[in-house]
């Protein structure tokens, strides 16, 4: 399967959507840094921006090869 143009603004799309869902978490753990959890906060903001970089890498392969991972685990 190819790259399909209406596939990949959907993909765009779930990033940007992943991220701005994710980024209420990191504001929330970023309060908790303010409030003196320094150590559980950064390790939780750090959790989440891996978390949106891996969801963005796995949407970009999908962009790619016009493949969900879903359709890989049925071959």
């Amino acid at each position: 399967m190819g790259f399909n143009p209406k596939d990949a603004v959907q993909s765009a799309k779930d990033i940007a959507s992943y991220a701005v869902e994710m980024s209420g978490d990191i504001v929330d753990n970023a309060v908790e840094v303010l409030k003196g959890n320094v150590a559980e906060g950064t390790t939780n903001i750090v959790q989440d921006s891996l978390d949106i970089a891996g969801h963005s890498v796995q949407k970009a392969g999908e962009i790619l090869t016009g493949r969900k991972d879903d359709e890989d685990d049925e071959k």
